[in-house]
């Protein structure tokens, strides 16, 4: 791993620009690795009604990556020998503070509600430490009365912090018919109710390229209205936020409405879980539910609005809930992450001519070709997620973790170049002749690459097809 760094400090140089000469210089893979490697906390408020005191339930849920946390090497002793471990200390505290005039009717700045959580955790492999795709998760609790509140969320490991704020998070009255809670459930096929079943927890993300479940919540359900579950893709600015094309308008008659309660949002299996208690037909007329499947996997890794729509009987219609999220490729290849950097790496698998051909024309332009060269070689066009463009860009990263030397980025050099044409070998043979340098033989059915060392340093030329 150390000649992959000693590489990418090259390339810090330019994260240290100016932002006027970052923006004149080129985006590169190694800009783009770098960039990537800034890991993520989630945090999800979720608002739970309290069906039983009439109140509310604040639950702060968070979601850590494992190469947020700062790990250490621990040593414990077992009988004779040494075992190395890892750990590291994590700890999130959530400050509540009620806003305005709401807060008191005195002039001084209303207290804050602090909750608090901290944890030590171990890893066994450093490659279990440096993880993006392996996660801390828990939760905390704070009963609310109505109102409307900040929230900062504050995440620490050692001496790396990230924060998370809600400005203005509102606490309805239990009784409330005009306000829907809205809850995405992580599993791909529709619970049977009662339930208990895991939760998103991404934040404002779902995962992409996945189904999943959405569960409403509506406190006083009007006999006389339907409600409808509209989705819609947007694009978001720094400006405002674009409507774009519709995914799902989803009509819900009341009848269909299932009534019940959450019975709690708790920890199970290391991650919350949400748990769904039905009344039995007729034993109260409040809180109803209802459960959809959202066909995530067709949607593109993009942003979402979803709006839970009341029309009375008289044809009044309100929003009763509503929430922006994206649909987060979490382990997404890292050339994806920008398309002339993708369509550059293509270079492996066309000739000169195409890729010409590829490169030329306005942005839109490149983007229509990139798909639609893509598009025609998914084997699953039914689903967003191409798994044969995945498995090419994924070679890519793997070339260029694997084979990177001081001299040669691992995608540009003869071993990176057959591995992103090939894919792993079936078997490698490595020999060390007398006086001349070391061979590596990479085995393909009945061909065969073999390559030669050409420093001490991990370069390798490629020297004999068989």
């Amino acid at each position: 791993m150390n000649k992959i760094y000693a590489f990418l400090a090259v390339w810090m140089l330019i994260i240290l620009l100016p932002a006027s000469e970052l923006i004149a210089q080129r985006i590169t893979y190694e800009y783009l690795r770098v960039r990537d490697r800034q890991p993520t906390v989630f945090f999800d408020q979720l608002v739970v009604p309290d069906t039983t005191q009439n109140g509310m339930t604040l639950v702060t849920a968070f979601r850590m990556e494992n190469n947020f946390l700062s790990f250490r090497r621990l040593r414990e002793s077992q009988g004779d020998e040494q075992m190395r471990r890892f750990y590291s200390e994590a700890s999130v505290q959530v400050s509540i503070r009620k806003r305005g005039s709401e807060a008191s009717g005195s002039d001084q700045p209303p207290s804050a509600i602090t909750r608090s959580w901290n944890e030590t955790v171990y890893a066994e492999t450093y490659e279990q430490t440096q993880s993006s795709t392996t996660f801390l998760q828990n939760l905390l609790t704070t009963s609310l009365e109505p109102g409307t509140y900040r929230v900062e969320s504050t995440a620490r490991s050692n001496n790396r912090t990230r924060r998370g704020v809600s400005p203005s998070l509102r606490i309805p009255d239990a009784g409330d018919s005009d306000i829907a809670f809205l809850y995405f459930l992580d599993q791909p096929d529709l619970p049977e109710p009662p339930f208990t079943a895991p939760l998103m927890n991404m934040g404002n993300n779902v995962f992409f390229g996945r189904d999943h479940q959405l569960l409403v919540w509506v406190p006083s359900p009007d006999e006389e209205a339907d409600y409808s579950i509209e989705i819609h893709k947007v694009r978001i600015s720094r400006q405002d936020t674009t409507v774009q094309d519709q995914m799902m308008d989803h009509s819900i008659k009341t009848d269909n409405l299932l009534r019940g309660y959450i019975q709690d949002i708790r920890m199970s299996e290391d991650r919350p879980h949400i748990s769904l208690e039905t009344f039995k037909h007729g034993s109260s007329d409040t809180g109803a539910f209802y459960l959809l499947t959202v066909p995530n996997s067709t949607f593109e890794n993009a942003h979402y609005r979803i709006r839970v729509v009341k029309t009375d009987s008289e044809g009044n219609s309100e929003v009763i809930a509503r929430r922006t999220y994206q649909s987060l490729w979490l382990d997404m290849p890292v050339s994806l992450l920008n398309l002339d950097v993708a369509i550059n790496m293509m270079r492996f698998i066309m000739d000169d001519d195409q890729h010409r051909e590829l490169r030329r024309g306005n942005r839109q332009q490149r983007e229509e070709r990139f798909r639609r060269f893509w598009a025609e070689r998914d084997p699953t066009p039914d689903n967003e997620y191409n798994e044969l463009m995945v498995e090419y860009f994924r070679r890519i990263d793997y070339a260029f973790d694997n084979f990177t030397t001081p001299q040669n980025p691992g995608y540009d050099s003869d071993q990176g170049r057959v591995y992103i044409r090939h894919g792993e070998p079936d078997r490698r043979e490595r020999t060390f002749p007398p006086n001349q340098p070391a061979r590596e033989v990479w085995f393909y059915g009945d061909r065969s690459f073999v390559f030669e060392a050409t420093t001490g340093f991990g370069d390798y030329r490629l020297v004999e097809r068989r």
